[in-house]
């Protein structure tokens, strides 16, 4: 084989051997999960988000009147943590569990960050707009003001302990806060806390 061959052979078998890698599916909640020390899985929002739904219906702090279901806004999620997360993964896991359930209902035209669907005051602005018509346009005092705000917070601490001629250990402790506040009383009809904390070992030289 020629030198230059030789040279272009070099440079794409690892190329190939790279577009060769293999992908599989796995149990969401399973053993094949990737599991990081210093981050939130998906395991870790689907277990978080069963256990703060269930102590939330479970302690009847949400009644319904007549099999009306209640109005719920979402207040602001804080992010106390060293990574940047998108805590709707986690609001949204508890709000389909209690759309679903017929208790609580999400208003999105409403939060403090402004509205989450905006629809809601752009259809409202074509009121002045005569090629619509009118008649189907939303009047005045449709839209339903919530009773509850559900708000909270993710709380990130680490720790490490190194070992004499062993790996050090690292471990994660994510503590995920929720209340809910009566929008009426402004008191907190129900607080949660519930932890997820791993460990993992790793050597201490360059870590």
């Amino acid at each position: 084989m020629k030198p230059f061959v030789k040279l272009i052979t070099a440079a794409v078998l690892p190329a190939l051997a790279l577009g060769c890698a293999t992908a599989k599916y796995v149990d969401h909640n399973g053993r094949d999960s990737i599991v990081n020390v210093g981050q939130i899985n998906t395991q870790d929002w689907i277990r978080v988000a069963d256990e703060l739904t269930q102590s939330l219906l479970l302690s009847g702090a949400i009644q319904s009147v007549a099999g009306k279901p209640k109005v719920m806004m979402i207040g602001r999620i804080k992010n106390n943590t060293t990574q940047h997360i998108d805590t709707d993964s986690l609001m949204k896991k508890i709000r389909v569990t209690l759309n679903k359930g017929g208790r609580v209902l999400t208003t999105t035209a409403i939060g403090l960050d402004g509205p989450e669907d905006e629809s809601s005051k752009a259809v409202r602005e074509l009121r002045a707009d005569d090629e619509f018509n009118q008649a189907t346009i939303p009047g005045k005092g449709n839209l339903v003001s919530p009773d509850y705000s559900l708000s909270g917070k993710i709380i990130q601490n680490d720790a490490r302990a190194r070992r004499r001629l062993l790996p050090t250990i690292r471990q994660s402790e994510f503590a995920f806060q929720l209340s809910l506040t009566d929008l009426k009383t402004g008191l907190a009809v129900w607080e949660e806390e519930k932890l997820i904390v791993k460990q993992g070992s790793r050597a201490a030289i360059g870590w």
